[in-house]
């Protein structure tokens, strides 16, 4: 089984559109068995409703609620309640191209750990706004002095973990909202978890009515103030 988790807080505008995109996606070039979750993260639009008549009319699709805020408590407790062989968590905008699930399912089905989508590595196609690949870049730079991190986008939402990572690497996990995923390579890494980097096709999505649930300053707060707490304790 390959449970997918969309992760989502306030969506509505984009949630029935981009889930049933996927899973025609899924339906036509997913062989194994899989599901789909969306995880709603205490939304307070019409997010709950459209998710249950998205899983009310499509077996493949789930639905789960957590009144905890935080994408990371999303993600999480989602792939610990609907158990799996691979685990894959994306942006419910799928700014990464779809064409790239198969390669992250081919990853764990090759041994790997952990896949991950990578917006800095060769091959990669991205559009996105010069001040976002600024604070990518800068992030990355901050990583690689501290942590020796070889994942290049260590943030990417994209990703594929397998039962070995859901066991004994989620666990370790503290920070449970943006910087749980980045927290989570970082954490492989030191353990010498195999984890593979796919160049991904990304675009920067932009609804006009659908706005950006945090400030990029907020964001890069956390962060860095994330990155120095694994720093101070590892």
């Amino acid at each position: 089984m390959i449970t997918i988790v969309l992760p989502v807080y306030n969506e509505e505008l984009v949630l029935k559109q981009n889930t049933l995109k996927l899973l025609n996606f899924c339906s036509k070039n997913i062989k194994s068995p899989w599901q789909i979750v969306i995880s709603n993260n205490s939304s307070g639009d019409k997010t709950n409703i459209i998710a249950q008549e998205l899983s009310s009319q499509y077996h493949q699709i789930k639905y789960f609620y957590t009144n905890n805020q935080g994408k990371g408590y999303g993600v999480i407790m989602a792939w610990q309640k609907f158990p799996a062989q691979i685990y894959i968590y994306m942006d419910i905008d799928l700014s990464t191209s779809l064409e790239h699930l198969p390669e992250l399912i081919q990853a764990i089905e090759q041994n790997y750990d952990i896949a991950t989508g990578s917006r800095l590595i060769k091959g990669a196609q991205v559009e996105r706004s010069l001040s976002r690949k600024i604070i990518s870049l800068s992030l990355r730079l901050i990583l690689k002095i501290l942590f020796n991190l070889k994942t290049k986008d260590a943030p990417c939402g994209f990703k594929a973990a397998n039962q070995k990572t859901i066991d004994q690497i989620i666990p370790q996990i503290q920070n449970k909202t943006w910087f749980f995923d980045t927290e989570m390579i970082i954490l492989a890494e030191k353990k010498e978890y195999k984890i593979k980097q796919i160049p991904i096709n990304w675009q920067e999505k932009k609804h006009p009515e659908r706005q950006s649930k945090v400030g990029v300053a907020t964001v890069i707060k956390d962060y860095i103030k994330n990155i120095y707490k694994i720093y101070v304790r590892k």
